[in-house]
């Protein structure tokens, strides 16, 4: 309030005199009207007392205009600090997720998990060749490497073939391929549990990936076997109704073999 008053002082200085000259008017009265007339006392009279009142409007719009626009101010002001606390929470969520990219409420990204399996091999891990643990991982990557080129096919499949029919078949490769990055995912956070100079600590990792490996090249074989079944549809087209009704086996045995090696 003391900054409105004092951006304010000139327009309310002035009102103080015009409503001083009002009240001493009256109080001059008998001096006034001896030297200039009655007339003239009630002119002078009224332009005080107008002068006056209009001073005092004046002064009063401009007190409550400089209220209003702070207010306005401080409302922005705090519109903006909340905008930016919104933004620095989403900043900070943003960053903490893409930290988190091994979270899996979310599907995992089949490079993100590729490109952490082969940075260890840069590390400590990668450097255990006595123990077979680099050539295991090599072997992971070759996998992610396949499951990619086989839904790259499937997909040459359809467009080739105008099958957009088949496009269903995409998401039992893509639960696939999940099943693997899950299994990729204990590898890689074990990684980071283990300690490669305990050798209980190598035996267990070395055992994880074995096993990692072999229940990969599984779901590949079942994959390419998928394949080759899309593949002998896609060429009988027409000739009988079976070929469908195989698809739907193949379909349901992958998808079941994924959920029984969660």
């Amino acid at each position: 309030m003391k900054e409105i008053l004092h951006k304010n002082r000139g327009r309310i200085l002035l009102a103080a005199v015009f409503t001083l000259a009002a009240l001493l008017v009256p109080l001059l009265r008998t001096p006034v009207i001896q030297q200039l007339g009655y007339p003239a006392f009630k002119t002078l009279r009224a332009a005080a007392f107008i002068l006056a009142g209009l001073s005092i409007l004046l002064a009063l719009a401009s007190v409550i205009s400089s209220a209003v626009r702070a207010a306005r101010e401080r409302k922005e002001e705090k519109e903006n600090a909340q905008r930016v606390e919104e933004y620095k929470a989403r900043r900070e969520k943003a960053e903490k997720n893409e930290q988190a990219k091994l979270n899996v409420r979310e599907p995992l990204k089949d490079k993100v998990i590729y490109d952490r399996m082969k940075s260890w091999l840069n590390e400590d891990w990668g450097r255990l060749d006595n123990a077979g643990i680099p050539a295991l991982m090599s072997d992971t990557l070759r996998q992610m490497d396949d499951m990619n080129a086989y839904q790259a096919k499937l997909s040459r499949l359809i467009t080739n073939n105008g099958a957009d029919y088949l496009e269903d078949t995409n998401a039992v490769l893509e639960s696939v391929e999940q099943c693997i990055l899950r299994k990729v995912r204990k590898v890689l956070n074990c990684f980071v549990v283990y300690d490669t100079d305990r050798a209980e600590d190598v035996e267990k990792m070395r055992d994880l990936l074995r096993e990692t490996r072999d229940s990969n090249e599984q779901q590949l074989d079942n994959v390419k076997e998928f394949l080759f079944a899309i593949t002998d549809f896609l060429n009988r087209q027409g000739e009988d109704d079976t070929g469908i009704e195989k698809l739907n086996i193949y379909k349901k045995t992958i998808l079941e073999s994924t959920n029984d090696q969660e």
